[in-house]
């Protein structure tokens, strides 16, 4: 690669870097959730997949997706985000929405074509028994399935606004409750993992 190239590819790396961090701080701005939940999964999701050994261009792609991943709520109601209470029936469908919405959202970006399919299905179970597709086990692509279950563990540990967060050590017996329905069994091991290690850096 030449240095013009390797300029120009830095160049528009950052690019997409910007867009990133712009997109999610105007999600953030109407869904409570959303603040620092990114920066959080991100982070879980990259201590994942090193873990499991991912590839570099993986790993990218992963990091904007997990970055990502909730966009699509910039188009929904603050209403609906942020309700103390159960959704309706009819609530529930909006919010499965928000996958697909992020990426329409985010499809014209020619740097975050591979991150899509980790957006898209993020909410797919190992079961089968998720959406929006109903993909099950190893036909969910691998940074959905670390998304899937990064998100997890940082909503059971963060304050959210029908519930205080979740100890450590319960949240994890949790994950792993529902490793091999809910999530990928490997993911979730790697996720002990990353933490464990974190924990006695």
């Amino acid at each position: 690669m030449s240095a013009y190239e390797e300029t120009h590819n830095n160049g528009r790396e950052e690019v997409y870097q910007q867009t990133v961090a712009a997109l999610v701080a105007a999600s953030a701005e109407q869904d409570k959730i959303a603040q620092g939940h990114s920066d959080r999964v991100t982070t879980y999701c990259v201590g994942i997949g090193k873990r499991l050994g991912l590839d570099s261009e993986t790993m990218r792609d992963l990091r904007y997706a997990a970055a990502l991943h909730d966009v699509g709520k910039i188009a929904i109601s603050p209403n609906i985000l942020n309700k103390l209470g159960k959704l309706t029936d009819e609530e529930c469908e909006v919010m499965r929405m928000h996958s697909l919405i992020a990426v329409r959202i985010l499809q014209k970006v020619d740097g975050l074509k591979g991150a899509l399919p980790m957006i898209r299905h993020h909410h797919e179970r190992w079961d089968g028994d998720g959406y929006p597709d109903g993909l099950a086990g190893e036909d969910i692509p691998i940074g959905a399935r670390v998304i899937c279950v990064a998100e997890a563990y940082d909503i059971l540990t963060s304050d959210v606004p029908w519930r205080d967060a979740v100890d450590d050590k319960p949240a994890l017996e949790e994950i792993q409750r529902c490793s091999g329905a809910q999530f990928d069994p490997k993911v979730v091991e790697a996720l002990v993992g990353s933490l464990s290690a974190a924990a006695k850096a």
